[in-house]
């Protein structure tokens, strides 16, 4: 079965697509993550403040 050619379409897409994959990684998913943990932060600290520090 001969290989076709990429056309001009199929790299634009392919170029889209790492674009979309850079963005996730380098900037989406450590925004989250600092996003979430500082959430959890948060929520532990007001429960503290509000409710006391609970005893072990």
């Amino acid at each position: 079965m001969p290989s076709q050619p990429i056309t001009d379409t199929q790299h634009q897409d392919k170029s889209k697509e790492l674009r979309a994959l850079g963005f996730i990684i380098v900037l989406l998913f450590p925004a989250l993550t600092v996003t979430g943990i500082s959430a959890y932060g948060f929520v532990i600290w007001m429960i503290q403040a509000f409710g006391g520090v609970v005893a072990h």
